[in-house]
């Protein structure tokens, strides 16, 4: 069965990007110019994963979201912007609403968006990842080949080798961080990791030339953290 991606974003260029990208990937992919047309689409036709703009003219994202909870809170939203910083405190309310979204900063690549959506949407062969970590780094030097060394080290010794997956994406730049300072990490996917990779981890937050997606697979589905 082919999965069905959503895209709420009033700018038509932005939806023509992902609809190429996705569709390109095997995706069925459906696009909404506005929230209130985003949500009558959902009550139609309730999709596997939405990609959610955040300024938008009419309802804006962040009322977008908690209408399409409403319809139904298992929904997989991940937002999408530029404005993060400017929708920080009403993004902070929906999260200890106990809203549950996951956000990454605008631009994308296609890399990028193709990893968000495989780290949700997971193919069968990919259930049995516990962890997924993606690392888009734009110049692979010294120091961030002695911290993949590290890395690696820490994922052999607490992971079976089947358990875990490391990616390392060259990029040309890496967009404004998605939070700044402030990372949406939901209680589940902290207990979940271990102490050992979490504390290598924090590492990446001194390292400014680094985005990482990490996705946690568990039996009531996945969770993933843009940092």
């Amino acid at each position: 069965m082919m999965h069905k991606i959503l895209i709420i974003d009033d700018d038509p260029a932005v939806r023509g990007a992902f609809s190429l990208i996705l569709e390109d990937a095997g995706y069925e992919v459906h696009e909404a110019e506005n929230g209130l047309q985003g949500i009558e689409m959902v009550k139609q036709n309730r999709p596997d994963l939405i990609f959610l703009d955040l300024r938008m003219p009419g309802i804006d994202g962040v009322e977008t979201l908690r209408r399409l909870k409403l319809i139904d809170d298992s929904l997989n939203i991940y937002v999408v912007t530029a404005f993060a910083n400017e929708y920080m405190d009403q993004l902070k309310i929906a999260h200890d609403e106990g809203l549950r979204f996951q956000i990454a900063s605008k631009p994308l690549s296609s890399t990028q968006i193709k990893q968000i959506v495989s780290s949700v949407i997971a193919e069968p062969e990919k259930k049995h990842h516990k962890l997924i970590l993606t690392l888009y780094v734009v110049s692979l030097n010294e120091e961030f080949k002695q911290f993949i060394d590290r890395l690696s080290a820490v994922l052999k010794v607490t992971y079976q080798p089947e358990e875990w997956k490391l990616e390392v994406i060259e990029v040309l730049y890496v967009p404004e961080k998605a939070l700044a300072n402030d990372v949406f990490a939901t209680p589940m996917l902290v207990r979940e990791l271990p102490e050992p990779v979490l504390r290598v981890l924090g590492d990446l937050s001194k390292m400014p030339s680094i985005i990482a997606a990490i996705t946690s697979q568990h039996d009531a589905g996945s969770d993933t953290i843009v940092m």
